[in-house]
Formats: C-alpha cells, sequence, structure tokens
C-alpha cells in the first residue's frame, strides 16, 4: 500500500511539472517574439521596391501593382466602325469619310522563378471608304525581366507600322497587355524628359516604320541607394518615294543614381547623351548632353509625383558647329481617387521632329482621367498639347518654324461578361504650322489639318489559357 501511494505521489508530481514548464514556455512564446532569419539584401531593399522604383531609372511607381503570377496565352480581335471628318489626314481638307478597321492581338506571358517574359503582337488593316483603300497595320511588344539578388535588368522593345504615325487603331483603345504601344507592364514613363514620348503629330497616311530597343538595369548598393544605366535606339522611316518627311535615328544613354531618405521620398541625378541623326540630311547630326536632377513623393497605391530639371547643351552639326545652352525638365503628377485615377504630365526636351524637322525643341502636357461607372461600364478620358520649335533649317521636310500639335477625346466601354467589350469613341486632333509648310504631295497654302473622328466597335477577348 505504501509503495503504491509512492507511485501515485510521483506522478502527481511528475504531472503537476510539466504543467508548470509547459506554461512558462507558453508564456516565453507569448512576450517574446520568434526569431526568424533576416531576408537577404535585394529581397527586401525599399529601393528595389516596384512600388516605389528607384527615381533615376525608368520604371515609374505602379498605383496598381500586377498581382497576377500565372504563365498564359490570350487572343483578342477587335472591330471598329469610325466617321471621320478628313479620314485621309490631309492639310485643310474636311470630307465626312468611313474607316473599318479590324484588329488582332495574341499575348504571352510567362513567369519563372527570377525572370519574366512578356509578348505581344496586334495586326489588321483599317478600310478607308472615299476613296477606297486598305492599309496594313502590325505592332509587336516584348519586356524580358530577369532579377538577381540586388537588382534587375530589363529588355524592352516596340515596333509599329502603320499608316498614319498613330497606334491609336480604331481610337477605341487596344487588346491586350500594351507592350506593343510601348506601354509595357509597368509605368516606363521615368528616364530623360522625352525618353519615351518623341513623336508628336503626323498628316498624310502615309506609312511610318518605327523601332525602339531598350536595355536598362537597375543595381542597389545598400537598401536605400542604387545606380541605374539605360540605354535605347528608335528609328522612325516614313515609306514615301517624294521623300516628303524626315526619316530619323536617336541613340540615348543614360546614368544616375538614387537614394531614398524616407519612406516616400527619393532624390536622384540623371546625365544622359542623346544623338539624332537624319540620313536625309548631310550631316544634320544634333548631339545633347542633360543633366537632370530628379526628386519624387509617393504614397503606395493612391498617389506618386516625379519632378526633375537641369542643363542641356545642344550641339547641331550641320556645315558646322552651333552650340546653345537650354533648359529640359520633367513633372508627373498620378494620383489614385475612391473610385478614379488621374495623370497629368509636363515635358520640356529636345524631339527628332516627327519627320517634319531635323530635330525640335518640344514642351508637352498631357491629362487623363479614368474612372469605372458601376460594376460594367468604364469612361476615359484626355487631352494634350505641344509645341515643337524647329532647331535646324534644312531643305526637306516642313520649311515652317514651329507648329504645334492638340488632341481630346472620351472613350466609353461596357463589359458584357468576361468575354465582349462593346466601346464607342470621339477624338478631335488639330496640328497647325505657323506658316505653310510647304511639304512636297501636300500642296496648296494651308497650315492646318483637323481631324473629327466618331467610333463603335466591339472587342471579343475570350479567357487566357494556362501554359504551365
Amino acid at each position: 500500500m505504501k509503495s503504491m501511494a509512492r507511485t501515485r505521489t510521483i506522478r502527481l508530481a511528475l504531472l503537476v511539472f510539466g504543467m508548470s514548464v509547459s506554461v512558462v514556455a507558453q508564456d516565453r512564446s507569448q512576450s517574446q517574439p520568434a526569431v526568424t532569419p533576416v531576408p537577404a539584401f535585394g529581397q527586401n531593399a525599399p529601393v528595389l521596391s516596384p512600388e516605389n522604383p528607384p527615381v533615376s531609372g525608368l520604371d515609374e511607381p505602379t498605383l496598381e501593382l500586377r498581382t497576377a503570377s500565372r504563365s498564359f496565352v490570350s487572343p483578342a480581335l477587335q472591330v471598329s466602325e469610325s466617321a471621320d471628318t478628313n479620314g485621309g489626314n490631309q492639310i485643310g481638307a474636311s470630307g465626312l469619310e468611313s474607316v473599318s478597321r479590324v484588329l488582332g492581338a495574341f499575348d504571352l506571358q510567362q513567369f519563372w522563378p527570377k525572370s519574366d517574359l512578356f509578348l505581344e503582337y496586334l495586326g489588321g488593316g483599317a478600310f478607308y471608304g472615299s476613296p477606297y483603300a486598305v492599309k496594313q497595320m502590325h505592332a509587336a511588344g516584348l519586356e524580358a525581366v530577369t532579377r538577381w539578388r540586388t537588382g534587375q535588368a530589363t529588355l524592352r522593345d516596340s515596333f509599329s507600322y502603320l499608316p498614319d504615325g498613330s497606334f491609336l487603331m480604331g481610337y477605341g483603345g487596344n487588346p491586350g497587355l500594351g507592350i506593343a504601344n510601348g506601354g509595357g507592364t509597368a509605368g516606363t514613363g521615368g528616364g530623360l524628359p522625352g525618353f519615351r514620348n518623341s513623336t508628336l503629330g503626323s498628316i498624310g497616311n502615309i506609312p511610318r516604320l518605327a523601332n525602339t530597343a531598350i536595355l536598362d538595369v537597375v543595381q542597389a548598393i545598400n537598401p536605400v541607394s542604387a545606380f541605374t544605366v539605360a540605354g535605347a535606339f528608335s528609328n522612325s522611316h516614313f515609306y514615301d518615294p517624294t521623300n516628303t518627311f524626315l526619316n530619323g535615328d536617336q541613340y540615348t544613354a543614360q546614368g544616375g543614381y538614387s537614394h531614398l531618405f524616407s519612406r516616400h521620398d527619393q532624390i536622384g541625378v540623371i546625365y544622359g547623351f542623346q544623338l539624332f541623326q537624319f540620313p536625309q540630311v548631310n550631316g544634320g547630326e544634333v548631339y545633347n548632353h542633360i543633366v537632370n536632377v530628379r526628386w519624387s513623393h509617393t504614397l503606395t497605391g493612391r498617389m506618386s509625383f516625379i519632378a526633375g530639371v537641369g542643363p542641356q547643351f545642344t550641339d547641331l552639326q550641320l556645315g558646322g558647329s552651333v552650340r546653345h545652352w537650354s533648359v529640359s525638365g520633367r513633372a508627373q503628377l498620378r494620383y489614385k481617387f475612391a473610385h478614379s485615377s488621374l495623370v497629368a504630365t509636363y515635358e520640356k526636351f529636345t524631339s527628332p521632329g516627327s519627320g517634319f524637322f531635323a530635330g525640335a525643341d518640344t514642351q508637352a502636357v498631357r491629362l487623363a482621367y479614368t474612372r469605372p461607372l458601376g460594376r460594367t461600364w468604364d469612361i476615359y478620358a484626355d487631352l494634350g498639347y505641344s509645341h515643337n520649335k524647329r532647331l535646324q533649317d534644312v531643305l526637306f521636310g516642313a520649311q515652317a518654324t514651329s507648329y504645334d500639335e492638340g488632341y481630346a477625346g472620351a472613350l466609353l466601354r461596357k463589359h458584357f461578361g468576361r468575354t465582349y467589350d462593346f466601346f464607342c469613341s470621339y477624338r478631335f486632333s488639330d496640328l497647325a504650322f505657323n506658316v505653310p509648310p510647304n511639304l512636297l504631295g501636300f500642296p496648296g497654302t494651308g497650315r492646318i489639318a483637323q481631324r473629327h473622328i466618331g467610333t463603335i466597335g466591339v472587342e471579343w477577348h475570350p479567357r487566357p489559357t494556362r501554359i504551365e
């Protein structure tokens, strides 16, 4: 009996001791957080965050981060009908004309652990009513991203062959990811002023082939600082036997440094070099050296503001050397309200001249607004204006000394389930030279080309097909 009582006492003591140890351990676990491994540098460096990328790079803070992580292929088809008051896009012309457009799209999105690939092709035709004519439309885009522990490299390319130099096919928006028209999967308006906005204005339906290739690299040196470098080549070629417009090539190289000095603020400095060449002009080269100091303020998911300004040294090489100093700058505000978003941009830069001039001093502003109306309606509106002043006096191109371009438009889109969209849009554009441009193939004394375009259309975009 004594042995059994002693055994029970020992068991009870062990039970009480075990419960006490458990309680103490639980209390300690609640009062002291568990220690986890520190993430490797580069995985959590704020300066590499897509919500607030380096201000000296090409990417901009995104107000709506892409959350898709599945690889897929996706087709789309768009058919539209437009009423155009100047279908030939001529100076001083007017007359109502119908234009039918058929546009197909194919997108590929592929993800790997450290790399992403996005491909897009859009193609179709525009059918003009009076006189009857058929114009081809082609565009393709590529974006390839590879990442390592402390940085990333991105290769981008956008190609287009279009009847009037504008990718606003049908003025109803384009199906797909938006890579083919230079938009990309992230905001890519960073870099030097005018880095991705160099073609402004066009007249006539002369086909234009344009291509822009960009390679940019971001390398963090610590969690709040990074170096950025980028190189780009772009060209514009007009298929016009009369040499009405000036073909142009543009080479760009830039390097910068960014520093994140608070959670929402960055400061950076950029140095860039640009070379513009015009094969039809003997010489006609433009050399630019640019320095910009830039600041950005970002509120994740709500607002981003970027402003930069600095000196620009230009050397014109046309039968001699003409040098001068000027100012280049850029400011952009992107704001997301509860149910809408707004983008406002101002830039001052040197542009290739859009085929009219052998280089131009350009100032451009743009305002865009988007808003959903209920669950199945969306509205988009934008307007823009640019003033372009000739840099060189050459025999080809427009003989005016400046031109102004303005446009305004609105698009209303209705979603029918997940497969079909109906849209209607209106767009007004105005291109005005200060004097008659005396372009070959555009005789007369007119100096203004205006267009009013109303469009209705339907778009089919089935569910993407996974390829994983």
